[in-house]
């Protein structure tokens, strides 16, 4: 073989999935006069079962898109209208442009005002349920 022409190399894993990130995708809300006239059950059966079928839809998007391979996690549907995805930085770019899907974020991004808790913290912290028990007896 001559040296102009390199052997391939053998193959390895795709570099894309050697960097998953966790994302947050806000999905579309059924309209708000909808939801208006529901009881908070009724609501909350409808908010469910919308963002179920956003997700499929998504689901199916990913598939038909060729991205199945890059994205390894979607979340199962809530209330609250947001998915958590794991896949790579590329399959949650495109993500973007799904169906239903306002808005991607990668999980770093989203911050809140909650304590994160040591590994430390968390081996001397009694539970909250405990706690509540000593105060009683």
């Amino acid at each position: 073989m001559s040296k102009k022409h390199k052997q391939a190399p053998a193959s390895q894993p795709d570099n894309r999935l050697q960097s998953l990130i966790r994302s947050v995708v806000t999905l579309r809300r059924p309209p708000a006069e909808e939801l208006a006239r529901c009881t908070r059950a009724e609501k909350y059966r409808r908010l469910r079962e919308h963002n179920g079928q956003a997700r499929t839809r998504l689901l199916h998007w990913i598939n038909e898109h060729g991205l199945s391979d890059e994205v390894i996690q979607v979340s199962e549907p809530t209330v609250f209208n947001t998915l958590f995805v794991i896949g790579t930085r590329h399959a949650i770019n495109e993500l973007s442009h799904a169906p239903d899907v306002l808005h991607v974020a990668e999980d770093s991004d989203i911050t809140t005002d909650l304590p994160r808790i040591d590994a430390r913290d968390a081996q001397t912290s009694q539970p909250v349920d405990q706690s509540r028990e000593s105060e009683e007896e």
